[in-house]
């Protein structure tokens, strides 16, 4: 596989050349243009004589009250467009992270995709939750002013800074695909990109620095879930191919000879998901072996 750094760069060349995910980082910007539009008219039919009444029946001059009412409501149409955004964002994200596995030729990812309960549904439609996606919003907010300084050293700092915040950044793209396709509890999403913590900060470091470069980050925001899910799809691969060596070695040291058509005709499981599942249960056990796999993964990564 190709180091974790490189994949938010051909992810983003991924993202350009496949133009049937462009509607997915459309829609949410045209939406909240949308919402934009309508929660200003509003605002000013509304809000704005509430606004500046209350103002002048305070003693307010006339003039700097309307003034100052102009001022407030567009400050609150602004802030309410970004909640919009914030709120709308994520189910687009995810459903760029399926669409980049579909083109990717990864559907059979989707056969056992594990379903998400109704707290979780409730919180975030179809993904991971959207107060985990508040939480994780927060986490990487408190981290970045923590890190502010350090971008003040030329370069080194803001390398720094980057890696720093990596390790939130990758967690925040992966959780849908640990949630829904694995079958992962928040904690147990949380300990596995712990316990991968060097390729989940050299990821970030990379999404990050390109995040913070002005007006393409509205754009690398979106190829960096389209980095994540390539990640992904190769991971899977790469087990899918170690799963059917286990199995052709079994094989071979039980005398087993197989068809014309090779191990895999033979053993039909190799690319189906039980067998991943327990691969995934052994591998897990190995790694965390307090941890428990109660709902059963739906996917190797």
């Amino acid at each position: 596989m190709a180091p974790r750094s490189t994949y938010p760069i051909s992810g983003a060349f991924y993202f350009l050349a496949h133009p049937q995910l462009w509607s997915k980082m459309f829609c949410p910007f045209l939406l909240t243009l949308a919402f934009g539009i309508v929660s200003i008219v509003l605002a000013f039919v509304y809000l704005l004589p509430l606004q500046a009444h209350a103002l002048i029946n305070a003693n307010c001059p006339t003039w700097l009250a309307w003034l100052c009412s102009v001022i407030f409501v567009l400050l609150e149409s602004a802030i309410m467009d970004l909640l919009f955004f914030a709120i709308v964002m994520p189910f687009f994200q995810d459903a760029l992270f399926d669409a980049t596995l579909m083109a990717r030729g990864m559907s059979r990812m989707f056969a056992t995709r594990v379903p998400v309960d109704g707290f979780l549904l409730c919180c975030r439609g179809i993904s991971s939750g959207l107060a985990l996606v508040w939480f994780l919003l927060i986490s990487q907010v408190v981290i970045m002013i923590v890190t502010a300084p350090l971008h003040l050293i030329p370069v080194f700092g803001t390398i720094i800074a980057c890696y720093i915040n990596g390790w939130v950044i990758s967690w925040g793209h992966r959780i849908h695909y640990d949630l829904e396709f694995r079958g992962f509890t928040v904690s147990e999403s949380r300990r596995y990109a712990w316990a991968n913590k060097n390729d989940y900060c050299h990821f970030g470091a990379v999404a990050g620095a390109l995040e913070l470069i002005p007006f393409f980050n509205l754009i690398f925001m979106w190829t960096n879930v389209c980095s994540m899910a390539l990640w992904v799809a190769d991971e899977y691969e790469k087990n899918e191919a170690a799963i059917g060596r286990d199995q052709q070695r079994f094989a071979q040291e039980q005398g087993i000879g197989y068809p014309s058509g090779g191990p895999s005709s033979y053993y039909p499981q190799v690319d189906a998901y039980p067998s991943q599942e327990r691969f995934e249960q052994s591998r897990l056990v190995e790694e965390y072996p307090g941890s428990s796999n109660k709902k059963g993964y739906g996917s190797h990564v």
